[in-house]
């Protein structure tokens, strides 16, 4: 069921690149074209990974994995190259350069690769959550309607790679033995929970400039952050909900 309705979503969603509209480098500050195209640049560079996941996927042995979710998982990975060739274009419109390596792309690279399939399908996941906060609140706060265009059509695309994430792992709980299943679902949310503490605090960090100019402050990204993760049914038992309201006040 998971890979069957997944891979119909994915094939259903396939489309050529889109372009952002002539106007977005007229309609943005010139002030502001260099940093945008700096931070939406590392963004790109992670939107472009994923290579060795979707090489080995048709062979690695998990529980998990079926013929139609071992696809939809390439076809997942394919929908995020196509949204780096689509932020490697706004970039371009702005005049910026694509970005060859950046300090946060080589620390997700590192946490992908160290215990195998589920740690690389989590460390995804977590991007998912801090891609659909960061191209929301850009899309949303700096007033230009191409650059909204272009960023919510990826967010919202995000947000549907981050409930096929949330699937694959309510599956593999099922498919754990019964006496196991609630002791690695609390594992595996623990887990989840401390990488996304991590990336946030990176995201802050490595573009507070530009989330405090469209209005954001660290308590309002933790709580949009934890709030998407929350509110997938797989971190149903996770305290998340709780503390994301906490956060918003």
């Amino acid at each position: 069921m998971l890979g069957t309705t997944y891979l119909a979503y994915f094939e259903g969603n396939a489309r050529e690149d889109r372009a952002p509209a002539p106007s977005l480098a007229t309609e943005l500050p010139r002030a502001l074209h260099a940093p945008l195209a700096t931070s939406l640049g590392r963004f790109q560079l992670g939107e472009s990974a994923g290579g060795k996941i979707h090489d080995e996927i048709t062979t690695l042995k998990d529980v998990a994995l079926d013929a139609p979710t071992r696809r939809a998982v390439q076809l997942y990975i394919e929908e995020e190259w196509r949204h780096a060739r689509e932020l490697s274009r706004v970039i371009h419109a702005l005049g910026g350069e694509l970005q060859r390596t950046h300090w946060t792309n080589g620390a997700f690279t590192a946490c992908r690769r160290l215990l195998g399939l589920r740690t690389k399908m989590m460390t995804l996941a977590i991007a998912e959550v801090i891609g659909i906060v960061y191209y929301r609140a850009l899309a949303a706060g700096l007033g230009s309607p191409a650059l909204h265009g272009a960023l919510s059509c990826i967010a919202n695309e995000e947000s549907r790679h981050l409930d096929f994430q949330a699937a694959f792992f309510e599956r593999a709980v099922e498919l754990t033995a019964p006496r196991l299943r609630e002791p690695y679902r609390f594992l595996l949310q623990g887990l989840m929970w401390a990488v996304l503490v991590a990336a946030c605090a990176v995201l802050w960090l490595d573009h507070r400039a530009l989330l405090r100019h469209v209005g954001l402050r660290p308590h309002a990204v933790f709580a949009a952050c934890f709030g998407e993760l929350a509110s997938r049914r797989f971190l149903r038992l996770c305290p998340g909900a709780t503390l994301g309201a906490w956060l918003k006040t």
